[in-house]
């Protein structure tokens, strides 16, 4: 059933009235209309339409009955759930945490002047990670669209992780992972593991810190082949990402993205993919400028040999995190 703005939803610990759209017409601003136990004045209430949400809904709702997770101050607190019928199994509807943004939504030259920003998000996210590690589990889709942040303009902003619907137990084989911010291991069939959320926070960080997307195909200028291009922005950033294991086509994917790294545009002569390293690439963004401590923190992040990139918890030790700490 389609939400509507204006609609009260009755959950299991109160009444929500919806008043506004925030993403379609899955996710909804609303207010807390009456509460015993929530104390908050808004909250986020997220339902699902097709087959695949409906899927991913009911697989966040099961990740929250952990009880490591529900009460993790780093993850946004899942409030309330909305049944259709008390015999109902799974949700119908989620009853979220409000948080005033998603990094999306803040623009680049605010989180690169705000020192501190990227601290307090690197912070969260690893924090969560390292609960995700205890459990085996890996989030997947750590990106700009699901790193929260509130009272920004405050001495004490708050950052928090969220959308856990893709959230599996590590080691899956599948090619999980947004194409942009995708790790190496997993391009390569190795699986997505713990240190694979490392890598995207750190490609997050840089995302959030430009004004366009540095990894991915945003500037694709072919024709297809799009994982192709994805593969060969790493090697052109980072440095080569190693070959794919027992995968014919996962083979010929990196032979292209490994020709498309080092070709030239048969146009002008000039290189096809014009970009050059990551830090290069982060230290042409002006007014303000990237700290160097934060270069460093993300190139320490994005390490393309997956035994060697850090744990989140090691990354919680890196010098640019202890005056925050």
């Amino acid at each position: 059933m389609a939400l509507r703005i204006g609609q009260v939803l009755r959950g299991g610990k109160g009444k929500y009235e919806l008043l506004e759209q925030l993403k379609g017409s899955t996710v909804f601003k609303a207010r807390v209309v009456s509460s015993l136990s929530i104390q908050a004045e808004w909250t986020v209430v997220k339902s699902a339409i097709t087959k695949d949400e409906i899927f991913t809904l009911k697989r966040e709702y099961r990740n929250y009955q952990n009880p490591e997770i529900a009460s993790c101050p780093h993850i946004r607190t899942l409030y309330d759930v909305v049944r259709q019928n008390e015999a109902q199994e799974g949700p119908i509807y989620l009853v979220f945490e409000w948080m005033d943004h998603d990094l999306r939504s803040t623009p680049a030259n605010v989180f690169r002047s705000d020192q501190r920003l990227p601290r307090v998000m690197s912070k969260a996210a690893l924090s969560a990670l390292t609960v995700f590690k205890m459990l085996n589990a890996v989030h997947t889709d750590i990106s700009i669209n699901n790193i929260f942040v509130s009272n920004i303009d405050s001495p004490s902003p708050i950052a928090k992780l969220g959308d856990l619907g893709n959230l599996i137990s590590e080691g899956s084989t599948q090619r999980v992972q947004s194409l942009p911010c995708r790790a190496p291991e997993v391009w390569r069939g190795l699986g997505c593991q713990h240190c694979s959320d490392v890598w995207s926070l750190g490609v997050t960080l840089a995302h959030r810190l430009s004004p366009q997307t540095i990894f991915g195909a945003r500037d694709k200028i072919i024709k297809g082949f799009t994982q192709a291009w994805c593969i060969a922005k790493i090697i052109r950033l980072l440095g080569p990402v190693g070959q794919p294991v027992d995968s014919e086509a996962y083979r010929e994917e990196f032979e292209l993205a490994e020709q498309l790294a080092v070709m030239e545009n048969p146009h002008d002569g000039t290189e096809l993919i014009r970009i050059g390293t990551l830090r290069e690439e982060l230290q042409r963004l002006s007014d303000p400028p990237v700290s160097p401590q934060l270069l460093d923190f993300i190139e320490f992040l994005l390490v393309i040999d997956p035994s060697k990139r850090p744990t989140a918890s090691e990354a919680l030790q890196h010098p640019y995190l202890q005056p925050f700490l």
